[in-house]
Formats: C-alpha cells, structure tokens, sequence
C-alpha cells in the first residue's frame, strides 16, 4: 500500500541520533555511524522525528510501504519498555491527533490487562477519554490544526492527569479582523 512514511538522506545524516528520542515507536536505530529506518512497519509516518534532525536529512514521503501496524508496535517496541514508555507513545499519538491509532493502542492495553498510565487516581477521564472527545472529528494531521479551546476551561482541565496549563487565552485574536 502507498502511504506517507519517513525517508532518510545517508549522505546528510550525520548519526547524532536527534531523530531517536522523537521515535516512540521504535522505527529509528543508529546503526553505522547513521540513522536507520529499521521497519516501515513500525514507522506511523507523523513526522515527529523530523524537527529534530539538524542536518534535515529526514523527510516524509509516499511510497510503498507495509502497513503501519499499532499493536504489533504496542508489543514489540512501547510495552516492553515500561510505563514511562507507553504513556509517552500515548500522549505522542494524542498530540498528532492520532484517534484512530490512540484507540488501538488502548484497546492492546486493555486485551492485555495493562493499566493506563495516564489515567488519574482519583478516577477522572484517562487521558485517552478526553483526546478522544478533543479529536473525535480530526483524524489525522498536526496538532495545531485542530480547533482548541484556550480559555479557563480549555487545555488545563481537559488533561488534568497530565498536568498541562496554558497561559495563552487567544489566539488569533478574531476581533482584529
């Protein structure tokens, strides 16, 4: 199937391993002194690695590649890595406005007993409830293009287990216009 994955240009990159930490899936190792792309498989073709490589040897393109598969990577590359691990794919998936995929990555965890990581204690929404109820009409696409709210009752109480608070309160200012 075509679909958008990452690329890498060998003859930029320089193997400082920038793109790794922007990977939670796995898909990227430095291997010979260069960044690789292990598994087409593994790579969700989001772009987060992107801004990160300051050669800019990384790009997205369209191209055969296997299905992006999100329990397989589940399995193989978040889970094993522990708690910290599956609540940064988590969040990483909710800040691309992945639904589709943050539900899949939901559902591996509950087939496998695996508490969420990102719920809160006291027994509110898990992060994932409320991304789903924030993205459940954008399917895809960078974050910045979805509607949100920044007033008080914005970003701050819509992930309370996360702990993010805003400062911004428009923006664009609609009565400039």
């Amino acid at each position: 199937m075509k679909r958008e994955i990452i690329t890498i240009d060998e003859k930029r990159c320089t193997g400082c391993g920038e793109c790794i930490p922007g990977c939670p899936e796995g898909a990227l190792q430095i291997i010979d002194g260069k960044a690789r792309l292990i598994s087409d498989l593994f790579c969700d073709g989001l772009g987060a690695c992107l801004g990160h490589c300051p050669t800019g040897a990384m790009k997205i393109e369209n191209r055969e590649a296997v299905s992006y598969d999100e329990k397989r990577v589940m399995q193989e590359s978040i889970v094993p890595g522990g708690t910290n691990v599956i609540a940064a794919h988590l969040r990483h998936l909710a800040d691309h406005g992945q639904s589709v995929l943050l539900q899949q990555a939901y559902e591996y965890l509950q087939e496998k007993g695996i508490a969420d990581p990102l719920k809160n204690e006291a027994g509110e929404k898990s992060f994932a409830q409320h991304a789903h109820t924030l993205n459940h009409h954008h399917e895809g696409g960078c974050p910045g293009s979805r509607i949100m709210d920044f007033s008080d009752k914005g970003i701050s109480s819509a992930f309370p287990a996360v702990g993010l608070e805003s400062a911004l309160r428009q923006w664009p200012d609609s009565h400039d216009n």
